[in-house]
């Protein structure tokens, strides 16, 4: 995502203010990261989870208690957004409400951009659907057995798109012409291929240009 930022930065010769928001930004390392080779500009990190806020790396990060579902934000706050893996953790009460959660995310993203600014998408997929709704299936049961089930906590329930789902979702939500899919490394370590069920693991990078 650094990587993407600054190749945005130097290909649109940007050198005015931004307001740079990231959700599900923890603890805030990756805007400091950005922070490093931008400066000019301000830093907000979306959590849920409030406990984060006691170790932001910086003091020049903000902190917002909210969700990417119904963020604490008004139209077009920002010119940069960022969400790393969030997307198959927004679980419903079913499998059409997971993916009505995933849109809906995406569209508060678009929301929430500013025109001439820039979405950053990082998310892990899962290359099939049957194994995507079967790994939906079992975390579920998981987190009301209340066991440990391979790497996912007891706590977690994931719904992984596959990057074909993905790239359709940001391309119904954004015009086609502004979406630019790139792949990314992901290890394919024994956890990762117990998790993904024996499928290997992809992840994608999309920029998407407003």
């Amino acid at each position: 995502i650094v990587s993407l930022f600054q190749d945005w930065i130097k290909k649109n010769n940007i050198k005015n203010t931004l307001r740079i928001c990231e959700f599900g930004g923890g603890s805030g390392q990756l805007l400091n990261q950005i922070r490093k080779s931008y400066s000019n500009a301000s830093f907000t990190v979306s959590e849920i989870i409030e406990d984060y806020k006691e170790y932001l790396v910086s003091k020049e990060i903000k902190f917002v208690k909210t969700s990417v579902l119904n963020p604490a934000f008004k139209k077009r706050s920002f010119d940069v957004l960022i969400i790393r893996d969030i997307l198959h953790h927004l679980v419903g009460k079913n499998y059409k409400e997971t993916l009505d959660n995933q849109r809906l995310a995406l569209f508060q993203l678009k929301r929430l951009a500013a025109p001439g600014g820039v979405i950053f998408i990082e998310e892990l997929t899962n290359g099939s659907e049957l194994i995507s709704r079967i790994i939906y299936v079992l975390s579920k049961l998981n987190s009301k057995l209340k066991i440990q089930f391979a790497p996912v906590s007891k706590n977690t329930i994931v719904s992984f798109l596959t990057p074909k789902r993905l790239v359709s979702l940001c391309k119904e939500t954004f015009k086609s012409q502004n979406v630019t899919v790139k792949n990314c490394y992901v290890g394919n370590d024994f956890k990762s291929r117990v998790l993904h069920l024996g499928i290997k693991p992809s992840k994608l990078a999309i920029v998407i240009n407003q």
